[in-house]
């Protein structure tokens, strides 16, 4: 191994970490007008949107198991709304524009993020039985999902049937995902049978999926109620 090869492999995570602010720019710079920014802007925001990612994911690893240097991919998913939220409203931008576009982002993160659990050979899937040590394909199987869920909502983002409801779909998804996945996956967490505490999470992020959605809908359906009911100008 030369010495390049050698520095690529010792810089695996900061690469790919890279790679996601440098794909969060360019998707971001689509969005330019709705975000009311620049390239630069775009930039820069990509790289806080990475920054913040790695340090959700890593607060949540340490309130899970209380030591630090671990990584829960579920910080991205519960920390990061609260972000957006705040973010919007600083910026006096709409809140469903800023969560359904940065909602690719991230998935993307996730994506790397995982890829690095392959690079590191951490995550692994359980012994499959009746082979001859060959274990489940969990992070293989994620990233290919994540790459579906790119393509699926990335092509529903600034549609105005879709409006609000990228990210709790992707909270749905996900969490029906990784609650099924998570079967075939070792674990250190595990709390009562094979269950382990991502189990809880994916259910809880299944819920708040399901439960946006349906205020989403409670309201359109209420504000199309008061559309019929206003008197009409003479």
């Amino acid at each position: 191994m030369n010495i390049f090869t050698q520095w690529i492999v010792d810089n695996k995570l900061w690469l790919l970490l890279a790679l996601a602010t440098f794909f969060g720019y360019f998707w971001l710079v689509q969005f330019k007008n709705k975000l009311q920014i620049n390239d630069i802007a775009a930039f820069l925001l990509s790289v806080i949107h990475t920054v913040i990612g790695v340090l959700c994911v890593k607060a949540f690893a340490f309130l899970e198991s209380g030591e630090a240097g671990g990584m829960s991919l579920y910080g991205a998913v519960f920390f990061l709304p609260v972000v957006y939220f705040i973010g919007a409203k600083i910026t006096k931008l709409s809140p469903e524009d800023v969560f359904d576009i940065f909602t690719i982002n991230t998935v993307f993160t996730l994506l790397c993020a995982r890829l690095n659990c392959i690079f590191s050979g951490c995550c692994l899937g359980k012994p499959i039985p009746g082979t001859n040590g060959w274990l489940w394909p969990t992070r293989e199987l994620e990233i290919i999902f994540y790459i579906i869920l790119l393509i699926l909502l990335g092509k529903r983002v600034g549609k105005a049937k879709y409006k609000a409801r990228i990210y709790p779909t992707y909270m749905i998804a996900y969490g029906t995902f990784r609650f099924v996945i998570e079967w075939f996956r070792e674990s250190d967490n595990l709390i009562f049978g094979n269950m382990h505490i991502s189990h809880i999470w994916s259910l809880i992020a299944i819920a708040a999926g399901v439960i946006v959605c349906y205020v989403l809908k409670y309201i359109k359906t209420a504000n199309k109620k008061k559309r019929h009911k206003a008197p009409q100008a003479s």
